[in-house]
């Protein structure tokens, strides 16, 4: 009797398998006899199933593994030398009307669906910490002056004809290659606009910050600064201490697009970041979830770019130019809200006295109120101010602008978020005529992320 109890416990413990037909024994301590019934004086010794219960669900399981084994050879396997593959994809998509404040017979309401950003990522990890990125972008907008119905400016990504592709990002990253402090090589991050898409303005979807809003710069539609470029960034981070210090050429990763904007000569550009986080959370940078976390950030950016573009690549180095710009930043975050606000000064500065100098003003100030949950009212004001200063010194304003935001999010799942806004951008010239860039826009748009 003990064997067979014991031979039924073996069965019991190896299988691991649960069945309707588990036989309940007992056991006398006394005597050591196993019984199938209870009676006075017997112990339970637990529930047991019969060796041919056992071997049936075990041919059963094994039947089940070699199908799913068959299933797996209808996919196609990935191979990589690195320890990990991430994949990614972020796209704005959306739908915009644009009423200029001026119309003309080339200029009038423009409406359409667009592409503002379509990101697909991959990241290949060496170790947890070490990786090299790759993403692409693909875009297509409506025209940056809207009603032009035909020349080149519809031939560009914001403009009509086929959309392009290029390489975004595509850079080497090592973790601590100086005390808290990371590196990226290749077409990388620029220190600023990464850190306030992540932490002050979270809506790139219909609207880029102000330091790359074209209109902020000049007329001519070339912006202070872009996202991304050749170069090398170096980004510390502490609790209460985050920078980004960076060389890179100058002229943004997407400076073969215009002649104009070609690298010059072998001088380069010297961009930073320095932040103090005041109630820590530095570490959690670019990770933190706004709707739940509390933060108060100080901020500095600047950039020196020697030889930064020609304002006209047919007339040589008369036309070429130095900018700089300066500025600083502030935000406060909390559940219920945010607030940020910054200030820039810039200045272009021929390198040859035969041309004109420009010099920037800009101001800008947005909030978010989260009333309820899955919902935020979003606001933005910015203004900004160009002066020219000619060859023989004389000083005018080139022109002036505001724009107006106000948006509505709605967070539909942690994917999917819609969100309505208005926007109104007035933009004069010194004699107060309109520069052509006035105009109220509305628009529809769907951030998809996964």
């Amino acid at each position: 009797m003990k064997k067979v109890a014991l031979s039924a416990l073996a069965a019991a413990m190896i299988s691991g398998v649960a069945s309707a037909d588990a036989l309940t024994l007992y056991s006398d301590p006394k005597t050591g006899q196993v019984y199938t019934t209870p009676a006075e004086g017997r112990v339970e010794m637990g529930d047991f199933i019969d060796a041919k219960t056992v071997d049936m669900a075990d041919r059963e399981q094994e039947s089940s593994f070699s199908e799913y084994k068959d299933a797996m050879k209808k996919y196609t396997n990935v191979k990589s030398k690195a320890k990990t593959l991430e994949f990614s994809g972020t796209h704005y998509l959306g739908y915009t009307t644009a009423e200029p404040e001026t119309t003309s017979s080339t200029k009038g309401r423009s409406s359409g669906f667009e592409m503002r950003r379509n990101y697909v990522q991959v990241k290949a990890f060496f170790n947890d910490k070490d990786y090299a990125r790759v993403t692409f972008d693909t875009t297509k907008e409506l025209a940056s002056s809207p009603g032009v119905d035909a020349g080149e400016e519809q031939k560009t990504p914001q403009g009509g004809g086929y959309a392009d592709v290029f390489v975004k990002y595509a850079y080497l990253y090592l973790d601590n290659v100086l005390p808290y402090t990371g590196v990226e090589a290749g077409i990388v991050h620029r220190p600023w606009i990464d850190y306030e898409e992540h932490n002050s303005w979270h809506y790139r979807s219909f609207n880029k910050v102000v330091l790359e809003e074209k209109s902020t710069a000049t007329e001519a539609g070339v912006d202070l600064v872009n996202s991304a470029d050749f170069g090398v960034n170096f980004k510390t981070k502490t609790e209460d201490f985050s920078s980004e210090i960076g060389i890179f050429n100058g002229e943004g990763y997407h400076a073969d697009k215009v002649a104009a904007n070609q690298e010059n000569d072998s001088k380069l550009s010297v961009e930073w970041r320095l932040t103090g986080h005041l109630i820590g959370s530095g570490k959690k940078l670019g990770k933190n979830d706004r709707t739940k976390d509390t933060y108060l950030n100080v901020s500095t950016m600047g950039l020196v770019s020697h030889n930064h573009k020609d304002n006209n690549a047919t007339i040589g180095d008369s036309a070429e130019y130095d900018r700089t710009f300066y500025g600083i930043h502030a935000v406060y975050n909390q559940p219920a809200f945010l607030l940020a606000a910054q200030y820039i000064k810039a200045e272009d500065d021929v390198r040859i006295g035969t041309g004109t100098d420009a010099k920037y003003d800009v101001f800008s100030v947005n909030a978010e109120i989260r009333p309820f949950t899955d919902w935020t009212v979003i606001g933005r004001y910015d203004d900004y101010k160009r002066e020219d200063t000619t060859a023989a010194g004389v000083t005018t304003v080139k022109y002036e602008g505001t724009k107006k935001i106000a948006a509505l999010a709605y967070k539909y799942n942690k994917n999917v978020t819609f969100i309505g806004t208005a926007k109104y951008v007035d933009e004069e010239k010194a004699d107060g005529t309109d520069t052509g860039a006035s105009k109220d826009v509305y628009m529809l748009t769907t951030e998809l992320k996964w």
